[in-house]
């Protein structure tokens, strides 16, 4: 999987997230460490609010220590 970070233009509404690993977020944020979350907030000043699948919000997060989760499901047969 590529983990490469996002600037802070990158990310928009809805795009599905997770903790890039070792960073201080995902070290603080224990309970989610594997989970993915939707950034569901993009703030002006770029920072962003994300809501995991557990219920849990993370507000007001940098992007620097997210990276954007490609969707893996079936493609269409063209």
């Amino acid at each position: 999987m590529n983990q490469k970070s996002v600037s802070r233009t990158d990310l928009e509404v809805g795009d599905r997230v997770r903790l890039i690993p070792q960073t201080p977020a995902w070290k603080a944020e224990t309970t989610l460490q594997a989970q993915i979350g939707e950034v569901i907030e993009r703030r002006d000043d770029g920072r962003v609010t994300i809501r995991f699948a557990n219920g849990r919000l993370l507000m007001g997060r940098d992007v620097e220590s997210l990276e954007r989760v490609l969707d893996q499901g079936l493609q269409p047969k063209k």
